[in-house]
C-alpha cells in the first residue's frame, strides 16, 4: 500500500505539469537573448522581463498560439519573432480587447478576445473615440469609461507598432551616464558613429536569420555575440551580471505559482490526513516558497513591492498564509490552515493568470512613494491588517457552512469562534494604526493628516465597521454567530477600500494604485455571497437562534 504523501506528491507533480508553461514552439535556447538588457519603463532590466510585461500589456497572456504552427509561442519566443520579422505580426489576432461595451462599440464580435493589428487600426470607430477623448483631456474634464478602454487598446497598439518596428526596443546603453536615455539600434549610429552601428545592425541581422532559420547552434552564438557587444559599449553604465541573473531567475522559478501548488498539497494533505504535522510542513514549505519569491522581488524592485494591485495580492495572501499558520501553531488548530489555504490559493491564482486585470510589471515609484520608512510601515501595516481581516472572512463562512450544513457540530460556545475572534483583533489593530500611519505620511507628502480622499474615507469605514462588529458582541448585541455574520459582511469594507476605489471610483491622491478589469466578476461574486450570508441568517432566524440573550463575551485562550 502506498503511504497518503506519496498519492500526494503524484498530484502535486501533476498539477505542476498542467500549470507551468509549456515548452516553447521553438526548440531555439534564449538563455543569452534573455539576458540583454534594455531600458524600459524608468528602469534596466532583462529582455526576458520586457517581453513577459510586453506580452502581457499586447495580449493579456503569457503566452500565445504560433500564428503559423499552431505551437505556443513563449514571452522571449515570441518578442524576436516580433523583432526579426519572422512573421505577419499585424495580420494576426495578437491585441487583448476585453471590455463588452467597447466591442459593442466598435462592431467587433463579442465572443472573441485577441484582434488584429490591421483590423483594429482600420476601425473607424476606434479613431472617433480616441478623438473624442483628445477632446475630453483638452476640455480638463475626466474621460468616461468607454474612452478609458479605447485609450488602453491604442496603447496596446501603439507598443505592438513599437515593437514591430525595433523603436521600443531600447538596448543601446548611453555613453553620457546612467541617467541618459538608450537608444534602439535604428539610431546606434547617432550615438556611437557608423563603424559601431553598423557593425550592431550586422550582429542582429545574424541574430535574425538565425531564428528564422530555426538554426539553434547559429542563434545561440550570435545571440551570445550580440548580448557581449552590446556590454561593453558603456559597462560603466550597465546593470552588474548579478543584478541581471537574480532577476532572470526570478521570472524562470515562478516562485508564487510553486506557493500556491505548496498550499493545496497542504489543504489535502490536513484533509485526508489526522495528524496536522506533515500538512504543517508542506504549508510552511509554501509559505517559505512565497517569501522567497517576495524577498527577490523586493531585491529586484530595491522596495517593498506593494504599490501596485497585483503585488498587494500577493502580500495579502502572504499575510493571509502567515497569520494561519502562526495561529494553527499557537492554537493546535488546523482550522486556520484550512480556511487559509483556499483563500491564498485563490489570491495567487487570479494575480498569476489575470494579468491584464493585475499587473506585474516592475516599475519605479511615484515621487510621493519614495520613502522607503514609510512605503513599508504605513503600507505593509495596513493590507496585513487586509490579510487579518481576509482570514476572518474565511473562518466566518466557515461558521455560517456549519451552521447550515451541520448545525449539531457547532455552538455559541464552539472553539472555532474563539479562533475568529483572535484574527478580528489582530486585524482591528493593524488596520487602526495603518491608518494612523497612513495620516501621519500624508502630513508629511502632502502637508495634511487627513483630506478626506476617497481611500483614506474607506479605510476608516471598513476600520468603523469591524470595531461595531466587535464592541456590539462585547455588549451582547448579537452572539458569536451575529460575529460570524458580521465578519462575513465587514469584508466588503475591506474590499471596496482595497479594490473598489482602485478599480470602480479611480478618484483620489492614490492614483498610483488605480487600474482595470474585473468589477463585472467582484460585484457578481459579492451579490452571491450576500445571497448566501442572507440565506444563513434566514435559516437561523427560523430556528429562533437570534433571539437569544448573549451574556458579554469573556475571550479565554482555548
Amino acid at each position: 500500500m502506498k503511504p497518503p504523501w506519496l498519492n500526494l506528491q503524484i498530484v502535486l507533480v501533476l498539477l505542476a505539469a498542467l500549470w507551468l508553461p509549456s515548452l516553447s514552439a521553438s526548440e531555439l535556447n534564449f538563455d543569452d537573448a534573455a539576458r540583454i538588457v534594455i531600458q524600459s519603463g524608468g528602469r534596466k532590466k532583462p529582455l526576458d522581463t520586457f517581453a513577459s510585461e510586453s506580452l502581457q500589456t499586447i495580449s493579456g497572456r503569457r503566452a500565445l498560439k504560433d500564428p503559423q504552427s499552431g505551437q505556443r509561442l513563449q514571452a522571449m519566443d515570441a518578442l524576436i519573432s516580433m523583432w526579426s520579422g519572422g512573421r505577419d505580426w499585424k495580420a494576426f489576432p495578437v491585441v487583448l480587447v476585453s471590455d463588452a461595451s467597447l466591442k459593442r462599440s466598435l462592431g467587433l464580435p463579442a465572443t472573441l478576445r485577441l484582434f488584429s493589428f490591421e483590423a483594429l487600426a482600420r476601425n473607424h470607430a476606434l479613431g472617433e473615440l480616441e478623438a473624442q477623448a483628445q477632446a475630453t483631456r483638452r476640455r480638463g474634464e475626466d474621460l468616461t469609461a468607454l474612452e478609458k478602454e479605447a485609450e488602453t487598446v491604442l496603447s496596446r497598439l501603439h507598443l505592438l507598432n513599437q515593437i514591430l518596428s525595433g523603436e521600443a526596443l531600447t538596448i543601446v546603453p548611453s555613453p553620457k551616464g546612467a541617467k541618459s536615455p538608450w537608444a534602439g539600434l535604428n539610431q546606434a549610429t547617432a550615438v556611437y558613429g557608423e563603424q559601431v552601428g553598423g557593425e550592431l545592425g550586422s550582429l542582429f541581422k545574424k541574430v535574425s536569420d538565425a531564428y528564422r532559420a530555426g538554426d539553434a547552434g547559429a542563434f545561440a552564438s550570435s545571440t551570445r555575440e550580440f548580448r557581449s557587444r552590446l556590454s561593453q559599449l558603456a559597462a560603466e553604465v550597465y546593470p552588474a551580471a548579478g543584478a541581471i541573473e537574480r532577476e532572470v531567475h526570478y521570472n524562470r522559478l515562478h516562485p508564487f505559482r510553486w506557493a500556491w501548488l505548496l498550499y493545496l498539497g497542504a489543504f489535502f494533505g490536513l484533509l485526508v490526513r489526522k495528524p496536522m504535522r506533515f500538512g504543517l510542513v508542506l504549508f510552511g514549505a509554501g509559505l517559505a516558497m512565497q517569501i522567497y519569491g517576495f524577498v527577490l522581488r523586493s531585491w529586484v524592485a530595491g522596495r517593498a513591492p506593494v504599490t501596485n494591485m497585483y503585488e498587494s495580492v500577493v502580500w495579502v495572501s502572504l499575510g493571509v498564509a502567515a497569520f494561519a499558520l502562526g495561529f494553527a501553531l499557537i492554537y493546535r488548530s488546523k482550522l486556520y490552515v484550512l480556511t487559509a489555504a483556499p483563500l491564498a490559493i485563490l489570491g495567487l491564482i487570479f494575480a498569476d493568470s489575470l494579468p491584464s486585470v493585475f499587473n506585474s510589471s516592475i516599475g519605479p515609484l511615484p515621487p510621493v512613494l519614495r520613502d522607503n520608512f514609510w512605503l513599508v510601515t504605513h503600507v505593509l501595516t495596513i493590507t496585513l491588517g487586509y490579510a487579518a481581516f481576509a482570514l476572518a472572512m474565511g473562518l466566518g463562512h466557515v461558521i455560517l457552512s456549519l451552521y447550515l450544513f451541520k448545525p449539531a457540530s457547532v455552538n455559541e460556545r464552539s472553539q472555532i469562534h474563539q479562533l475568529l475572534y483572535r484574527a478580528l483583533q489582530i486585524g482591528v489593530l493593524l488596520l487602526a494604526v495603518g491608518t494612523i500611519l497612513g495620516g501621519v505620511w500624508a502630513n508629511y507628502s502632502w502637508g495634511r493628516f487627513w483630506g478626506w480622499d476617497p481611500k483614506e474615507t474607506w479605510a476608516l469605514i471598513a476600520l468603523l465597521l469591524y470595531i461595531f462588529a466587535l464592541h456590539g458582541r462585547l455588549a451582547g448585541w448579537w452572539g458569536n454567530f451575529g460575529l460570524s455574520v458580521a465578519a462575513a459582511v465587514c469584508f466588503n469594507g475591506v474590499l471596496m477600500a482595497w479594490y473598489g476605489v482602485n478599480f470602480v471610483l479611480g478618484k483620489g491622491l492614490h492614483s498610483y494604485g488605480f487600474g482595470g478589469g474585473g468589477v463585472e466578476w467582484v460585484a457578481g461574486l459579492v451579490a452571491l455571497d450576500v445571497l448566501f450570508i442572507g440565506y444563513c441568517v434566514a435559516a437561523r432566524l427560523k430556528k429562533g437562534g437570534l433571539h437569544q440573550n448573549f451574556p458579554r463575551l469573556t475571550v479565554n485562550r482555548p
